[in-house]
């Protein structure tokens, strides 16, 4: 536990650090987070993501039961997140973004990150594929809780938005589109690969420094009990879900780390998104995106350390 925690999970959370001492020092400003972050989400990690998937094996790293596993344990965690909601009697107007963020994971950067450094390239394609199908499941997940206790409606937006908004995600597009190479059976012309590998170097360091400058903490204080209910969901709750549906489900052991990884990333930045847009709680998102993302150095430290990468 003590060499994956000083050996692979501290390397990856020094840069987010490293990105929270650049803000705090005015190295980072808001124009240049928006800048860099529009360039790493729809280009750097959608082009990484395509040319893992494209020249890997779909058929060999697909595994059906993974999907089902880690989706019902999404579900799962949802219908229990609801039940504490009403429990703990969370006020009406935090509970959309408590429900959304127990579940809903930064896949993006945390997830795709800490794979890609920590199982190293030869086992980041089965997660990539996988990983379309949890976004999916998120998304959808998101509409129905955001219809149910949000104000999805009260500013005229509906399913329709919110679908155009997942059939045009640029992580699926790049799951699809590689699935669909890979499908080919075609090799990658070396001039387009090795340009695929100089522009996909920046994506997940770059990732990494968005996440630290974007870390705010603001509401730790007065919404400690939703705070805690989010981090256990999300960092215990799902992993350990999805890990007993996968193994329930006979899931191969390559894939189980994998999904266990997707399944225990933080709450994603589109939970504060949709808060500001349609009628949740952003302090709660934003705060809870902090430190679930700093506890979320523990978790995946005791998940890599109890199924190291053969």
């Amino acid at each position: 536990m003590f060499n994956i925690l000083v050996n692979t999970t501290l390397p990856i959370f020094s840069i987010i650090a490293l990105g929270l001492i650049l803000k705090r020092r005015n190295f980072i400003d808001a124009a240049f987070i928006k800048t860099a972050n529009q360039l790493v989400y729809k280009v750097a990690i959608p082009v990484t993501i395509f040319r893992e998937i494209g020249e890997t094996s779909f058929r060999a790293n697909f595994n059906l039961a993974a999907v089902f596993g880690t989706l019902t344990a999404m579900v799962l965690v949802v219908l229990g997140s609801i039940l504490t909601s009403r429990l703990a009697k969370i006020s009406d107007n935090r509970r959309a973004t408590f429900l959304h963020s127990s579940f809903h994971g930064n896949i993006a950067y945390m997830a795709f990150a800490v794979a890609f450094y920590s199982l190293g390239e030869s086992h980041f394609a089965r997660m990539a594929i996988l990983s379309g199908f949890v976004i999916l499941g998120q998304n959808l997940l998101a509409v129905w809780i955001l219809s149910v206790y949000g104000s999805l409606n009260s500013k005229g937006e509906g399913n329709g938005s919110l679908f155009k908004s997942m059939v045009s995600n640029p992580i699926i597009i790049s799951v699809v589109l590689g699935i669909g190479f890979s499908l080919t059976g075609l090799d990658m012309p070396v001039t387009v690969r090795k340009g695929l590998d100089i522009l996909s170097g920046m994506a997940f360091p770059m990732a990494l420094l968005l996440i630290g400058a974007s870390l705010s903490f603001g509401a730790f204080r007065v919404m400690k009990k939703e705070l805690a209910g989010i981090a256990f969901f999300k960092l215990m709750a799902l992993p350990l879900l999805g890990y007993l549906f996968m193994v329930l489900f006979q899931v191969p052991e390559a894939l189980v780390l994998p999904g266990l990884i997707l399944l225990a990333a933080p709450p994603a930045t589109i939970t504060y998104v949709m808060a500001m847009e349609m009628g949740g709680h952003p302090e709660l998102a934003a705060t809870s995106i902090s430190i679930v993302t700093l506890l979320s150095a523990l978790s995946y430290s005791l998940i890599l350390a109890a199924f190291p990468v053969g």
